[in-house]
C-alpha cells in the first residue's frame, strides 16, 4: 500500500514533489488531517497556522523550480522558539500570549529552503524539566520526554515530517529515542541561537527530529553545508559504555550490545573504548553550568513573575543560586580536561556507539525521563545522533546513540547513514 504523504520522510517527499508527483498542498493538508485525527489524544501542539500553512504551500507548488532543499516540508517548531505570527510561550503561563513579531534565525533558514511552518510544538516549561501535556503517541499513559516533547511526537505520529528541538542536557536525543524517531544534536555553536529563549548559553545547542538520518543532511543543506561524501569503507566504531552503564535497563544495554554485533557483522571495525574514570565527574559539571546559567538566564522573570513557577523550576533557581564561582570555573575546568581525553577516542575511531537513554519512555507523564547518558555529550558539545532500533519489553522504541568529533556534523550524518542501513 502506497505511503500517505504525511507518512514520507522529508527526503522522500522533497524527491516526489521535484518529480512533480506531490504538492506541497497536498503534503500540508494530509499532515493537518493526522492532527485533527489524533491531536486530541497526543497533544503535541501549543499552535497551529493552517491558514499560513496553506497559503505558503500554494505560493511553493506555484514555482517552476524548488525553492531549495526543504522545499514544502511542514515544520513543528519547538515552542521556545520565536515565531513571527504565533505566539510564543515558552511553556510558561509568564509567556502565554507573548508574540514576538519576529522569526528567529533557524526559522528563517529553513524558511527560505522552501520549508512551512505548520506551527508551535508543546516544550516543558522554559525547556526545563516540568512537563508539557504531550502523551507518548506509540502509548499515551508513558512520556515522551523533554523538553522538545511536542516535536518529538508530531513527527512521530506522522504529524510532521521534521521538528525543531533544542538540548541543554538531554532533550533531543531522549525524546528521539522515547519517540522512535531520528534525532540530531549539532556540534555546540553549529547553529545561530537568536531568537531561541536561551536556558544556559554556554550549553544550549539546536537540533532536529526526522525521519531518517538523510533527512538531517537537507536540515544542514539550508545552512549552507554540503552532505559528507559516502563512507568508501565501513566505520571504525568504538563502544563506549560509560561510567553510567550499569544505570541503564538490561535490556537496553542487551540491545546496544546487539547493535555493536549487527554492525560488526556489516564489517564495521567495533572495538570497546573505556571513558577515562574522572568522567564521573561530568554529570555534576553539566548541572552546575546549567543551573547557574539559568538563574541568570531567567533572573527577569524571577523577579516579575517568580509565582508562575513551577516547583521544579524554583528548585532549578535554588540549585543554580549554591553554585559558586568557584564551582562554575571548575565544572568548565572538569570540561576542558575531558575534552583532551576524548582526542584519545578521535585517533582511534570514526564515531562512538552509546546507550540514547536508560531504556523505554517511562510510564506517567510527569517524569520526562533520565537525562543521563545524554548531559556528559552536550556538555563536551559533541554531535549527537539517535538512531531507532529495536523496541523493549512495553513494546516501545529503543534507540542507539551515535557520536562523532565536534564540527564532524556532516561526516557523522553520513556514518549515520550506513549505520540506519544496517540496522534495519
Amino acid at each position: 500500500m502506497a505511503k500517505s504523504p504525511n507518512q514520507l520522510s522529508a527526503s522522500e517527499a522533497v524527491l516526489r514533489m521535484a518529480q512533480k508527483r506531490l504538492k506541497a498542498r497536498d503534503l500540508v493538508e494530509a499532515c493537518l488531517d493526522r492532527i485533527e485525527a489524533r491531536e486530541g489524544q497526543v497533544h503535541a501542539w501549543e499552535a497551529l497556522d493552517p491558514d499560513g500553512a496553506r497559503k505558503r504551500a500554494d505560493i511553493l507548488d506555484k514555482r517552476s523550480r524548488p525553492a531549495g532543499p526543504l522545499h514544502g516540508i511542514p515544520l513543528a517548531v519547538k515552542d521556545i522558539i520565536a515565531t513571527r505570527t504565533m505566539p510564543t510561550t515558552c511553556g510558561s503561563p509568564i509567556y502565554r500570549d507573548h508574540v514576538v513579531g519576529k522569526d528567529a534565525d533557524c526559522v528563517t533558514r529553513l524558511v527560505k529552503a522552501g520549508a512551512i511552518v505548520l506551527g508551535k510544538a508543546v516544550t516543558t516549561e522554559f525547556a526545563g524539566g516540568h512537563a508539557g501535556k504531550t502523551h507518548n503517541p506509540h502509548n499515551l499513559r508513558h512520556t515522551p520526554a523533554g523538553s522538545s516533547s511536542g516535536s518529538a511526537a508530531a513527527v512521530a505520529d506522522f504529524m510532521a515530517p521534521v521538528g525543531y528541538g533544542t538540548q541543554t542536557a538531554g532533550s533531543v536525543i531522549r525524546p528521539g529515542a522515547f519517540n522512535g524517531v531520528v534525532a540530531y544534536k549539532g556540534s555546540y555553536g553549529w547553529a545561530d541561537m537568536t531568537g531561541i529563549k536561551a536556558y544556559a548559553p554556554f550549553l544550549d545547542t539546536l537540533g532536529f527530529f526526522a525521519r531518517e538520518a538523510n533527512d538531517l543532511a537537507l536540515i544542514r543543506a539550508a545552512y549552507g553545508h554540503a552532505p559528507a561524501d559516502p563512507p568508501a569503507q565501513a566505520p571504525r566504531i568504538g563502544l563506549i559504555r560509560t561510567p553510567w552503564w550499569e544505570v541503564a535497563e538490561p535490556y537496553n544495554r542487551k540491545n546496544i550490545e546487539e547493535a555493536a554485533h549487527t554492525l560488526r557483522a556489516a564489517g564495521a571495525r567495533v572495538r570497546e573504548w573505556q571513558a577515562p574514570e574522572n568522567w564521573a565527574n561530568l554529570m555534576q559539571a553539566q548541572h552546575r553550568i546549567m543551573t547557574k546559567e539559568a538563574t541568570q538566564s531567567y533572573a527577569k522573570e524571577r523577579a516579575r513573575s517568580s509565582h508562575l513557577f513551577s516547583p521544579i523550576m524554583h528548585s532549578v533557581m535554588e540549585e543554580g543560586d549554591a553554585v559558586s564561582r568557584k564551582q562554575y570555573a571548575d565544572a568548565k575546568k572538569r570540561r576542558r580536561t575531558a575534552l583532551a581525553q576524548l582526542d584519545d577516542a578521535w585517533s582511534k575511531f570514526d564515531i562512538l556507539l552509546a546507550p540514547s537513554a536508560k531504556g523505554e519512555a517511562p510510564s506517567g507523564l510527569g517524569n520526562t525521563g533520565d537525562p543521563i547518558f545524554n548531559r556528559f555529550w552536550t556538555l563536551l558539545g559533541t554531535p549527537c545522533i539517535a538512531l531507532p532500533f529495536n523496541t523493549g519489553p512495553f513494546g516501545l522504541p529503543l534507540s542507539v546513540q551515535l557520536v562523532g568529533a565536534r564540527g564532524t556534523d556532516d561526516q557523522l550524518i553520513a556514518w549515520a547513514r550506513w549505520v540506519e542501513r544496517k540496522l534495519s
